[in-house]
Formats: structure tokens, C-alpha cells, sequence
């Protein structure tokens, strides 16, 4: 599970989680489908703080972005969840 693996999909659902201490991030949840696999969906999670548009943060947090592409970088977890060190947004 330590290997670096970029997903590329479209976001099918997308939401953000406040943290519950002053010291924790908050967290982007996105629902990718996969290019190529649009029915094995994928579950993202980042630090907000890797969206660096407060806009598309709102967006996401509102869900206004269905059908948006997006590149994420990062690592499968042990839970199955993919672990992103690096969002990639357009529109």
C-alpha cells in the first residue's frame, strides 16, 4: 500500500468535514468515478487545505460539482479509501 497511484475520474459526490479540534483539518470527501471504471467507484479523502479555491472548496462542500474532472494523487488505505497527497480540479 506505499506505492503512489494517481485516480482520475469524475466526482460524483463530494462533501466537507469540519474537524473536531482546533489542531485537525478539515476533510474533503469526494466519490470519483473512475476513467475507464465508472462503476467501481472510488472514495478520496484530502485536507481541504490541498483545494487552494476557497470557490471549489464551497463548491464541494455544497456538492455543486457532479461531473467534474479530477486527478487525485495519493495512496489506496488499509480501510480501502484513497488517500490523496494531491488534488487536481477543473471545470
Amino acid at each position: 500500500m506505499d506505492t503512489e497511484i494517481v485516480v482520475t475520474g469524475a466526482i460524483i459526490d463530494s462533501w466537507v468535514e469540519p474537524s473536531g479540534a482546533l489542531r485537525d483539518a478539515s476533510r474533503l470527501v469526494l466519490q470519483v468515478a473512475p476513467n475507464g471504471r465508472p462503476k467501481d467507484l472510488m472514495i478520496v479523502e484530502a485536507e481541504a487545505s490541498l483545494v487552494p479555491d476557497r470557490g471549489w472548496l464551497e463548491d464541494l462542500g455544497e456538492n455543486l460539482c457532479h461531473g467534474s474532472p479530477v486527478a487525485a494523487v495519493g495512496r489506496l488505505t488499509l480501510s480501502g479509501f484513497f488517500s490523496a497527497t494531491q488534488i487536481h480540479l477543473a471545470r
